[in-house]
């Protein structure tokens, strides 16, 4: 039985997290991670959470959006629809 309806399947993009230490090294996968995990204490998962939920709407199927999470100064920057080669600044 059809009832003529039609469905559209929401996309979502494609959103990662690099963390970046002092010495400007970047930080982009778990195993890395857990071993500086200490150092990003200050950083409120639950934030994060919801700014990767929210960037997965905004980023296109061709590109994907980062959350940057910057050691120095405690900061946390969104780049949001790049190209999948993107490499963000050591320094802020």
């Amino acid at each position: 039985m059809d009832s003529g309806a039609s469905f559209h399947q929401s996309h979502f993009g494609m959103v990662s997290t690099m963390h970046i230490l002092n010495s400007g090294e970047i930080i982009s996968s778990l195993a890395e991670y857990q071993k500086v995990e200490e150092r990003f204490s200050w950083v409120d998962r639950s934030y994060i959470v919801s700014k990767i939920l929210q960037l997965k709407k905004l980023t296109d199927d061709t590109k994907k959006s980062v959350i940057v999470i910057y050691e120095e100064g405690h900061l946390i920057k969104e780049f949001v629809n790049v190209e999948h080669a993107f490499k963000p600044l050591a320094f802020c």
